[in-house]
């Protein structure tokens, strides 16, 4: 099953790029269910997307896109968020990951409105992802502030 997951991710090999790379498409999956929970994957969602990937992964804007696209693929593969939330798990310490959900807030909050749906699979992932209820609320006060700034 952990095959089957790598391959879904492309992490056959076990070099830095491709981890990075890896890391990248995990969290571009979370970040494509997150913004699909409403229903709408807006404009704005789609946007903040592949300029917080360039901004937090230090990627070019093809590649970014390119990625995306693979998510979207994985993310309707994928029959849960656990296979998502492992890679990110597996890589990065409680900071980083705190970081990732931090990238889930902005996504969501993008279109200037949290739906419940959204709410709701951001609480999961930040859950899968060992991040508190308390870190998470924090991030979201951190987001609006910057939103509103």
């Amino acid at each position: 099953m952990f095959d089957k997951f790598s391959k879904l991710f492309g992490r056959e090999t076990a070099d830095e790029d491709s981890a990075d790379e890896g890391l990248a498409l995990a969290t571009a999956a979370l970040l494509v269910q997150v913004s699909k929970a409403d229903g709408d994957f807006s404009a704005e969602e789609r946007i903040a997307l592949i300029a917080n990937l360039q901004d937090h992964f230090g990627l070019g804007e093809t590649l970014a896109h390119e990625i995306l696209e693979r998510a979207e693929k994985s993310q309707e593969d994928a029959t849960c968020l656990y296979a998502f939330t492992r890679t990110i798990t597996n890589e990065l310490d409680q900071q980083g990951r705190q970081a990732i959900v931090k990238l889930l807030w902005r996504v969501a909050l993008a279109d200037n409105h949290i739906d419940n749906f959204e709410a709701n699979v951001l609480a999961k992932v930040s859950g899968l992802l060992g991040v508190s209820p308390r870190d998470r609320v924090t991030l979201k006060h951190e987001v609006e502030a910057e939103v509103s700034a």
